[in-house]
């Protein structure tokens, strides 16, 4: 099976959110069944912090709804947290209303 091969996608030029770029990839990566393989760019930082919320939503079987819940929420709630942050300290519980 081959994986989707992609990486920080508009957030050099266009100024966009690496975090919510990778969290996007992955759900469309997880819905069409294929494997992730996300080149950050030297980015040491998001490697080590998407791993880390990839193994919590591993850890939590989160499936691609969760995800949308997490982005639905972390935008109306506006919170000052970063995208990652928010996922690790919000309970997936916490999403079903």
């Amino acid at each position: 099976m081959f994986g989707i091969a992609t990486g920080n996608w508009g957030c050099g030029a266009f100024n966009g959110d690496r975090q919510l770029k990778a969290i996007i990839q992955l759900m469309a990566a997880s819905e069409a069944g294929r494997p992730l393989i996300y080149a950050a760019y030297l980015d040491k930082n998001l490697v080590k912090s998407f791993y880390e919320v990839y193994e919590y939503l591993f850890s939590q079987r989160a499936r691609v709804r969760h995800l949308y819940r997490y982005l639905e929420r972390y935008s109306i709630e506006n919170n000052r947290r970063s995208l990652f942050e928010y996922i690790l300290k919000t309970p997936m519980s916490s999403l079903q209303s």
